[in-house]
């Protein structure tokens, strides 16, 4: 059998689909898994040995009605028999039809039901995010709680190529430090992250993409001190996360690199605001989160709507109570 899935469209989701693969693979065990996403998630998938095949596609790929269609067409090469769909989108059903495999499965909404030929209920009750993937595959046992899955995979190769790095650097031990996040609602206000970098008593690396890496310098300018790192922007994902793999901890705003330091087993402590951490905390074993139930949180939203107190629901986490939840990790 050939299956495909069109894979979540940010690193974060991406992440708590790897379960959803882990347990695909069981059910078929000498099928050809596909996986097809977006390439600035492709990343997460390297290496994992339930995957046969990444299919990437870029920006300029998805972009449009003719691109879009073009990108489903390409896809008729691999001769899917089933298509399972962990994107909610009406873009990924369009292209699943155009990829013209019989069997398309993934949830309803945005128009698209006429594309999917099985519908899967959601779930009254809330859960998480790793969960509501596996729900796709309609079979009781599959659940988060009972999950003994492999996560990311990070070769040999890539750990040594991060540890000769470091040393380069003269970084030493050190606390990785993900303040950013796409959504602002999001990401630790600069002040808070200054008040917890001052608290800092071990080296410390700021992760970050490309747009963050203003504020990042800015930010290590702004403390004058030796032990704060800013290598946000400077090293693809793929090399970040190997970066991530040789630290010691890690402290994250609810973002895509948490879900990554947690999976991989570093001890994470993730910083929530607008989100809803019992739908998408980061899993680990050595992981935790911290949040404020304050009047307005979770309000799932990308930005602040609190004029008054602006992300009260971060700033109401204490720095003291951060590094200390992390010291007991």
């Amino acid at each position: 059998m050939r299956i495909g899935v069109f894979c979540p469209n940010w690193v974060g989701d991406a992440v708590m689909s790897i379960p959803f693969f882990n347990q695909l693979r069981k059910i078929h065990k000498n099928s050809i898994i596909f996986a097809i996403s977006k390439s600035w998630v492709s990343p997460i998938y390297y290496n994992n040995q339930d995957i046969s095949e990444i299919i990437s596609f870029d920006k300029k790929d998805l972009s449009g009605l003719r691109s879009t269609k073009n990108s489903g067409l390409s896809l008729k090469a691999l001769d899917l028999d089933i298509f399972y769909l962990l994107s909610d989108s009406f873009r990924s059903a369009y292209i699943a039809k155009k990829s013209e495999a019989p069997i398309v499965i993934g949830y309803p909404g945005q128009g698209r039901n006429q594309m999917l030929t099985k519908l899967i209920r959601r779930k009254r009750n809330k859960d998480h995010r790793t969960n509501y993937y596996l729900n796709l595959l309609n079979n009781e046992e599959s659940s988060l709680k009972k999950q003994d899955s492999s996560g990311i995979v990070i070769s040999s190769n890539e750990k040594q190529w991060a540890q000769t790095e470091l040393s380069k650097l003269n970084i030493v031990d050190p606390i990785a430090f993900f303040p950013f996040s796409i959504a602002k609602s999001r990401s630790i206000p600069e002040s808070k992250i200054l008040e917890l970098l001052k608290m800092a008593k071990k080296n410390i690396i700021i992760f970050g993409g490309k747009t963050d890496k203003k504020l990042s310098e800015k930010i290590v300018g702004k403390l004058q001190n030796s032990n704060i790192y800013s290598l946000a922007g400077q090293y693809d994902l793929r090399k970040s996360i190997a970066l991530i793999s040789q630290c010691d901890g890690a402290i994250a705003s609810d973002s895509g690199l948490g879900h990554i330091s947690a999976n991989i087993g570093i001890p994470t402590v993730s910083i929530f605001g607008a989100g809803d951490p019992f739908i998408t905390r980061p899993i680990g074993l050595k992981t935790t989160y911290l949040n404020q139930n304050v009047y307005c949180s979770p309000c799932l939203k990308n930005s602040c709507d609190n004029k008054e107190e602006p992300l009260l629901c971060i700033n109401k986490i204490s720095p003291d109570k951060v590094w200390s939840t992390l010291s007991r990790l």
